[in-house]
């Protein structure tokens, strides 16, 4: 039962402890986080291109990750929300629920974490399945979009 009540309120104190940084320059986390450390970590990423952002903050312990992902696209309807999931790999895949327009919906996402400490989220086929949008073939997606730069939790 603490277990769910930690994991539960594990996103808001992450969400107070990590500020969002708008600027473009690349701030990076030092030290670089591995997923072989013992206890929980925090990996903050941000994609800044023109008016659109997407913020990242993450709380990983072994291979599982809690945290929060916003999408906010210019002129398009913003996306807030949690995620939840796990590494396979260099390779997070992970349930994300979110707000938009007032709407709750969840669809799967999965970012590569690349060798220059970078996630680079996937794109593909997707279908539903039970109410939610999930990938067709994870191993067939495509990394070469949009790519989020490790920035500095604060």
């Amino acid at each position: 039962m603490k277990k769910k009540i930690i994991l539960t309120l594990l996103p808001t104190v992450f969400l107070i402890s990590c500020q969002k940084n708008k600027k473009e320059e690349y701030i990076p986390y030092c030290p670089i986080p591995t997923l072989d450390k013992a206890g929980p970590q925090k990996w903050c990423y941000q994609y800044v291109h023109g008016k659109d952002t997407i913020d990242a903050h993450f709380i990983i312990e072994k291979e599982k990750v809690i945290g929060d992902l916003a999408y906010h696209f210019y002129e398009k309807d913003k996306n807030t929300g949690t995620v939840e999931g796990a590494f396979k790999g260099d390779t997070l895949i992970a349930n994300y629920t979110f707000i938009s327009e007032g709407a709750s919906f969840f669809r799967q996402v999965v970012f590569l974490r690349n060798n220059d400490n970078t996630l680079s989220e996937g794109y593909g086929e997707s279908e539903e399945k039970e109410g939610k949008m999930v990938f067709k073939n994870i191993k067939k997606l495509n990394f070469s979009g949009i790519t989020m730069k490790e920035i500095r939790c604060q």
